[in-house]
C-alpha cells in the first residue's frame, strides 16, 4: 500500500504549496500532492487525473485499515 510518505517521496512539490492547496481546496495532503505534481510535471488531463485517483485510492484504503 502507498503512503503519504511515500508519495511525499516520490513527489518533487513544495510542502508549502502543497498546505496551501490543501487548505484552499479542501483536500487531503495526499490528494494536494497529486493536485501539485500533475500542475507541476503539466501532466496531459488523463495521466493527471489517473495520479488523484491513485492517491484518492490511497486515502481510503487507509481509512479502512484504521
Amino acid at each position: 500500500m502507498i503512503t503519504l510518505n511515500d508519495c511525499r517521496a516520490f513527489c518533487d512539490v513544495d510542502p508549502a504549496t502543497v498546505a496551501r492547496v490543501a487548505r484552499h481546496e479542501q483536500l487531503p495532503e495526499i490528494l494536494a500532492i497529486a493536485c501539485v505534481q500533475s500542475r507541476v510535471t503539466k501532466a496531459p488531463p488523463l495521466q493527471a487525473r489517473n495520479q488523484i485517483n491513485l492517491a484518492h485510492a490511497a486515502v481510503l484504503s487507509q481509512r479502512l485499515a484504521a
